[in-house]
């Protein structure tokens, strides 16, 4: 598993630029200072995402030097509110502008910001089937309306991340272990101190007893980008020393990119210190309802 790709949109902006954001961020979240969150920019998409998406999987095969007709299965994976922007012919129009000619297209959803962890196990998962070869994740999520993009728990931006699973290719890590888990509580609207971390601490339970490993061996943890007292407070319930976080700087560079926050996360920090064999890295995402982690293992 690896030719990580990450694809931004093209508009650079910041909080204020979103039209009555001010009032927005007090509804949102009374009497709390916004400077404190961990925020700068974020990015938003100026074309429509299948632009973005192409790019994203262009980048990830040339890593490999992986041939488009040679990749057999192509998982989507968006949030929910994605979901429902995504044109029909949207798998097709990635498909054809990729000449990815043998391909069969999945999209993989309901699941908020934990789809694309639930769709990594997918897509190894496939790999049961001896005629698959390669394998291409891609997540994307993106806020039309500028009016949604700030929440109380986090600002929303428009990102697409990709990578290789491959039979062939090879590459820098591997899946030792993924699992999502729900929490109806949080489903309900009625998720609590108690439900959250009970469903994290089942995540975390059923991947290290699969991979045989523990917390404690993990070099990084690449969270959701909530706001950063939002993350903080989530790693504590969850068990996470804070040390093993890496988020903040994409946080303050691209805000809450939905379901790709843990590529965006890797990515940066693979980039900033590289990594070295045997390394053990938890990807993780959190949303109302949902908790969901896998292992990757530098190889």
């Amino acid at each position: 598993m690896g030719s990580f790709a990450c694809v931004f949109g093209d508009l650079e902006r910041s909080p204020e630029d979103i039209p009555g954001f001010a009032a927005l961020w007090q509804a949102a979240a009374p009497d709390t200072a916004f400077d404190a969150m961990g925020c700068g920019t974020f990015r938003t998409m100026s074309g429509p995402v299948e632009k973005y998406v192409v790019e994203s999987v262009r980048q990830t095969l040339e890593g490999h030097a992986v041939r488009p007709e040679d990749v057999t299965h192509l998982v989507l994976a968006t949030s929910d509110a994605c979901l429902r922007t995504l044109g029909r012919d949207c798998a097709v129009t990635v498909l054809d502008a990729l000449g990815m000619t043998r391909c069969v297209p999945v999209v993989l959803s309901f699941q908020q910001c934990c789809s694309s962890l639930a769709a990594l196990r997918y897509g190894w998962e496939l790999f049961s089937d001896e005629d698959v070869r390669n394998v291409v994740l891609v997540s994307l999520d993106f806020t039309p309306d500028d009016g949604d993009r700030v929440k109380s728990f986090a600002l929303f931006g428009d990102a697409v991340a990709s990578c290789l699973i491959s039979r062939d290719a090879g590459g820098p890590l591997r899946l030792a272990s993924a699992t999502v888990k729900v929490d109806h509580s949080g489903l309900m609207g009625r998720d609590s101190f108690v439900s959250r971390q009970k469903v994290a601490q089942a995540a975390f339970a059923k991947v290290f007893q699969e991979s045989g490993e523990r917390l404690d061996d993990v070099t990084r943890v690449f969270p959701t980008n909530l706001f950063q007292p939002v993350t903080l407070f989530n790693a504590t319930i969850a068990g996470v020393p804070r040390d093993k976080l890496h988020f903040a700087d994409t946080l303050r560079a691209y805000g809450h990119c939905g379901n790709s926050d843990w590529m965006i996360n890797l990515v940066d920090h693979v980039e900033a210190v590289g990594m070295r064999t045997g390394e053990k890295y938890l990807a993780q995402a959190s949303a109302p309802g949902f908790f969901a982690c896998g292992l990757l293992v530098a190889t």
